[in-house]
């Protein structure tokens, strides 16, 4: 009998090389920027409540906050390889914090949608 608990992979399938997961999260993020601005553009301010815009505005922050933190990680993996994993694990908290702003975002258009 199958443990329901079990965490280990049971495909059996190696996970990705650190090069395939990094360009997978840069593309991830990208996308995950792209979807983000075009709903921010396409959403009037005003239509969130206060915690929805709260939301909205932290991703925003976190975006402008990971730019600036970039080129500073990078100049950190010259002296330190394990660099990479943090700028990797920040890429990856960014396209999170990115997505359920997507996701309120999406609510407060749909929203819209059937107050019309």
């Amino acid at each position: 009998m199958d443990d329901p608990f079990e965490l280990s992979e049971s495909s059996g399938e190696e996970p990705p090389s650190f090069d395939v997961a990094a360009r997978q999260a840069v593309t991830d993020l990208s996308a995950a920027a792209e979807r983000f601005e075009a709903l921010q553009e396409s959403l009037d301010p005003e239509v969130f409540t206060a915690d929805e815009w709260r939301i909205v505005e932290q991703a925003a922050t976190a975006i402008s906050t990971a730019a600036e933190r970039a080129e500073e990680g990078y100049i950190a993996v010259m002296y330190d390889g394990h660099a990479w994993y943090r700028i990797l694990e920040s890429t990856n908290e960014v396209r999170r914090r990115l997505e359920s702003a997507i996701g309120v975002m999406t609510l407060v258009a749909e929203r819209l949608q059937s107050e019309e």
